[in-house]
């Protein structure tokens, strides 16, 4: 019988308690069926989580826990529950006397009648309160094990018990629905149990589901940070790095101790859960108040990563300091733990290092070159987050992208991630790469400035300051978390017997790259497209950089077309709504204007936009390239009546030499596709919408005009890779350095985005100029050229 809701209880419910519901639809995150009956699992009969339960359920459009379901003809509870209510001391029962043997014999016999029934079991957590150190008894986590911390989280409160963690944690409940358990099915794998044991394998994958709850969204104890702080100098590995450290600089090891322990005070994290709580109530007015939502999708891969036991390593591209606060505030708003950030060391100002020290940030310098002590105990101290369970979160590319692009990643931080795995190989390690997005991003006109030869100014709180100031409408934010990548099965695929054979330097050197390269991409597979960025990108495609309003929408819906034929693996969002729509959200946010129909952008309007652009560009790079490779085949023919077919083999032929810069230079992820099968259905889609017609192995042109629009959105692509060969084939023996202070000139006069070295960087590299000839630079050049 379920528990009965007293008076107070209601009342405390009503006006007291604030539940947060993860996932926030169930029913379409689980595909459950709404005809098939839905019976909920609930670790305890208690009437404070029932009433949570029913008013959850009442948000998410899900039968209500106090109703019966009807399951052919027979009225049966709504919920299943694996401990019953008690006041003082649990009464002690023999397994077949528990209250969920009977229901689910009850159900199992129903079932068992009737054949074609289903039942979907749906176990539900609720965390009253998700504060670590008032979770478990153990003073320290790595004094417990897991199993040990299982049971305490998962021990049943007496009455008097419940109703203080309820007075004290109601406005921190999460209730976390799981995936459904198929009744029928748990039946069928039990076929030889008897009814009892039945009961009993539902009780323990239930309570399965319940303890990975616990262990991803609270996660490990806390410990104080100068207690951190003094385990890491008394640890083995710091104690013979300070004796050989003394031994080489002289220092007597009391004043290496002594220097360790600054560092470490610098590094170190001060996390606190009530300052998550107190900042999380912040973040959500400040999120309120500049954005006008913030949409995430695919959390339920992250989930189900954290509750396979893995540790986790959050790798998310940077374009702006919000990312820091936004992405700690939405795993925690996900039922997820926050993660200990790494935040570079010039963000710890009074008062922001403050603020994001306690919000878990660790900090971390720029280089360690010439100082071998500060490297190892910044890695002992990442080992330990490793070894303790704790999430980790930093930027793979470094630093902020002042360009919008991708920047080639620094695998500093990767590499100690993929260490420590190989060191604890016990426990997988799952990367999560995950794309931010905003409609408007604060810092965009610094970044132009910087770009231009400014100086970048020094973080501190005056800047911190004039940032609160410009605080506005900056419309949405957007969080795609990609696929999860695991180490486990990276190294089981690539190397099978890394398990017996350690790893040479350079075959880890290979991995880490490789890994970094997969990240990239995945951070480019989950690209959240919206509003701004789709706009920008076809006002900078058109000619002059203006065109009427009827034209934009026209290319709008041509974009969002494209859109919808990549592949269905990929994780990529963008706007469905029409094209009008999209527009207006575009223009709300100021970046061009309208005049007569007409939508006009300044040259500085322009600069901005290539950022927005350069966002997204990369999910287009493909048809852009295929496009040019056509105009590039017709030469300079104007009329599309004149234009003759055009050779498959010849499109193929262009592509092989321009495709592998393209691909390095935007993170596109290498298809095990021939060149001819990609050509073809890039063809294909480009058939789909209307631009081309494909006639076996000849290609007529249907649309001119969105041919030169697609091609043009890999104009300055193009023209930075032309700058760099011209200047290269003038002096070939030239240096990397000098090659790009030439190409840098030649860039600057013609293109309106700003110089970004970095991408010219990646463009020499893939050259590979150790075995490039002039001849090829030569070739390579009259591919690029627009007849």
């Amino acid at each position: 019988m379920l528990a009965t809701a007293s008076f107070g209880s209601r009342i405390t419910n009503r006006f007291w308690v604030k539940n947060t519901v993860v996932p926030r639809d169930p029913l379409s995150t689980f595909k459950l069926d709404s005809q098939r009956p839905i019976i909920y699992i609930l670790p305890q009969n208690s009437s404070s989580d029932l009433l949570s339960l029913q008013k959850a359920c009442q948000q998410a459009g899900l039968p209500d826990p106090f109703q019966l379901v009807d399951i052919a003809g027979e009225q049966l509870d709504s919920v299943i529950f694996l401990h019953e209510a008690f006041w003082f001391k649990k009464a002690e029962l023999k397994p077949q006397q528990a209250a969920y043997v009977s229901q689910y014999q009850q159900l199992s016999n129903l079932l068992l009648q009737h054949r074609e029934l289903d039942v979907q079991l749906v176990p539900v957590t609720l965390l009253w309160g998700r504060n670590p150190n008032t979770q478990i008894s153990q003073p320290h986590l790595s004094k417990s094990s897991s199993s040990e911390r299982s049971g305490a989280l998962q021990r049943s409160l007496n009455r008097l018990q419940k109703t203080y963690r309820v007075l004290r944690f109601g406005r921190d409940l999460l209730i976390q629905f799981n995936p459904p358990i198929s009744a029928r099915s748990l039946l069928k794998k039990g076929s030889g149990l008897k009814g009892e044991q039945h009961a009993k394998r539902l009780a323990s994958v239930a309570s399965g589901y319940f303890n990975k709850v616990h262990r991803c969204t609270i996660g490990p104890v806390v410990s104080a940070r100068q207690r951190i702080i003094n385990e890491l100098l008394e640890s083995e590995q710091l104690q013979q790095e300070i004796q050989q450290h003394s031994i080489k600089s002289g220092l007597s090891e009391t004043q290496v101790t002594q220097q360790c322990q600054v560092y470490l005070q610098e590094i170190s994290s001060q996390f606190s859960y009530r300052f998550i709580c107190f900042f999380r109530t912040a973040l959500r007015r400040v999120w309120n108040g500049i954005y006008q939502g913030i949409e995430v999708n695919n959390t339920q891969a992250v989930r189900d990563a954290t509750q396979s036991g893995a540790e986790i390593v959050y790798m998310p591209c940077h374009r702006s300091h919000m990312d820091y606060l936004l992405l700690s505030y939405l795993l925690h708003e996900e039922g997820l733990m926050p993660p200990h950030v790494a935040a570079g060391v010039n963000l710890n100002f009074f008062p922001a290092g403050g603020v994001f020290r306690r919000s878990g940030a660790f900090f971390i310098r720029r280089s360690f070159k010439g100082n071998p002590l500060y490297n190892k105990v910044f890695r002992t101290y990442f080992a330990m987050l490793f070894k303790q369970g704790y999430p980790i979160e930093f930027f793979t590319e470094g630093g902020r992208s002042r360009t919008g692009r991708l920047l080639p990643p620094k695998t500093g931080l990767l590499a100690m991630s993929v260490d420590t795995f190989l060191t604890q190989a016990n426990r997988n390690v799952v990367l999560v790469p995950i794309y931010i997005g905003y409609d408007h991003i604060m810092e965009v006109s610094t970044y132009m400035k910087e770009l231009s030869g400014k100086q970048k100014k020094q973080e501190n709180l005056w800047q911190m300051l004039g940032i609160l100031k410009k605080l506005g409408n900056f419309g949405r934010a957007f969080v795609n978390f990609g696929e999860p990548i695991s180490l486990a099965q990276y190294f089981d695929q690539e190397t099978p017997q890394w398990r017996k054979n350690k790893l040479t330097e350079k075959q880890m050197v290979k991995h880490v790259n490789h890994i970094a390269d997969q990240v990239m991409q995945g951070i480019n597979q989950a690209t959240a497209v919206n509003a701004l960025p789709l706009c920008a990108a076809i006002v900078l495609a058109s000619i002059g950089h203006q065109l009427n309003k009827q034209r934009l929408l026209t290319l709008i819906a041509l974009h969002q077309q494209l859109l919808g034929l990549l592949p269905k693996s990929t994780l990529i969002t963008y706007p469905a709504q029409t094209p009008e729509v999209v527009y207006q959200q575009a223009l709300a946010i100021n970046k061009f204007s309208e005049v007569d129909s007409v939508i006009i952008v300044d040259e500085e309007q322009g600069s901005h936009l290539t950022y927005y652009r350069n966002t997204i560009v990369h999910l287009f790079a493909l048809p852009a390239l295929l496009s040019f490779c056509l105009l590039h085949l017709i030469g300079s023919t104007q009329h599309i009546e004149k234009i003759k077919p055009i050779l498959s083999s010849s499109i193929e032929k262009l592509i092989t030499q321009l495709l592998p810069f393209v691909e390095a230079e935007y993170f596109l992820v290498p298809s095990t596709q021939s060149t001819t099968a990609r050509v073809r259905r890039l063809l294909l889609d480009l058939q789909t919408v209307n631009i081309v017609r494909v006639n076996g192995d000849y290609i007529e042109i249907s649309n001119l005009s969105l041919i030169k629009v697609l091609s043009a959105h890999l104009s300055e692509t193009r023209l930075r890779y032309h700058c760099v060969l011209s200047q290269l084939i003038i002096d070939f023996q030239q240096s990397d350095e000098a090659l790009i202070a030439g190409s840098k000139i030649l860039i600057t006069a013609q293109s309106i985005e700003p110089f970004e070295q970095k991408v010219i960087e990646v463009f020499i590299k893939q050259l590979n100029r150790e075995s490039f000839t002039i001849d090829a630079a030569k070739q390579l050049l009259g591919c690029l050229s627009d007849n």
